[in-house]
């Protein structure tokens, strides 16, 4: 199974839109895209949320290949960085130009330990 989507968000004459891929074991957050002139105004960390609401209420992890849009210097991807990381993500691996980020399964870092036996 490989379903894929797209969320819009109209903001009058223009809309901000995140596109987004879902297998059985995950979904995968492909483009976020926010106008210029709306930016800034929490319009792209709404359509993030979306995408792991629905992850987390079928308990799946989140992937997504951190790369700026446009010319890449360090500074534009450490930003995009830390922007994912505000949702939970972390870099699992790196290239020239992008970061792979992972959004474990809700409850997956904190699950409690069983209780040992005879304590």
């Amino acid at each position: 199974m490989n379903i894929v989507g797209e969320i819009r968000f109209y903001l009058g004459k223009d809309y901000a839109h995140l596109k987004f891929s879902e297998t059985r074991d995950a979904f995968s957050i492909d483009t976020v895209l926010v106008p210029a002139d709306h930016r800034g105004l929490g319009t792209g960390s709404l359509l993030v949320r979306h995408v792991l609401d629905m992850a987390d209420a079928m308990g799946k992890e989140v992937l997504v290949s951190a790369r700026p849009i446009g010319p890449v210097s360090p500074e534009r991807l450490e930003r995009l960085v830390r922007y994912y990381e505000r949702f939970g993500f972390a870099v699992y691996d790196t290239g020239l130009t992008t970061a792979y980020m992972r959004r474990k399964k809700q409850g997956e870092e904190d699950s409690p330990r069983a209780p040992e036996e005879g304590g």
